[in-house]
């Protein structure tokens, strides 16, 4: 019930507010969903990405985690793809396919 007050407070943005938080993020014809989720600095999370069709370019993911640094992993059909991460300042960052055509974002609190 916290993380559902804490995603409703933040309109509608996902929110991993505790150490070890794991974000589902599917990758569908619309893109990224949630196409924007809120993480704490410096608490591990694990983003979760589910592609779901093949009507998409998003066939990988990159994540930016800072300003130096990227994580870009495939994302096989049907498969859950888990990325661990911690975010080491606040900032906006982003995940993207890898053309950089399907977008999200990442606000680090």
């Amino acid at each position: 019930m916290k993380s559902l007050l804490l995603v409703l407070a933040l309109g509608g943005a996902a929110l991993a507010d505790a150490p070890s938080s794991r974000i589902a993020i599917t990758v569908g014809r619309r893109g990224f969903e949630p196409g924007d989720i809120t993480v704490a600095a410096k608490q591990p999370v694990t983003l979760v990405f589910t592609r779901t069709t093949d009507a998409t370019c998003a066939k990988s993911v990159i994540v930016v985690v800072d300003d130096k640094t990227r994580i870009e992993k495939p994302l096989p059909l049907d498969k859950a793809v888990e990325i661990p991460v911690t975010f080491p300042k606040a900032g906006k960052l982003s995940y993207a396919c890898g053309m950089d055509m399907v977008k999200g974002t990442i606000t680090v609190q």
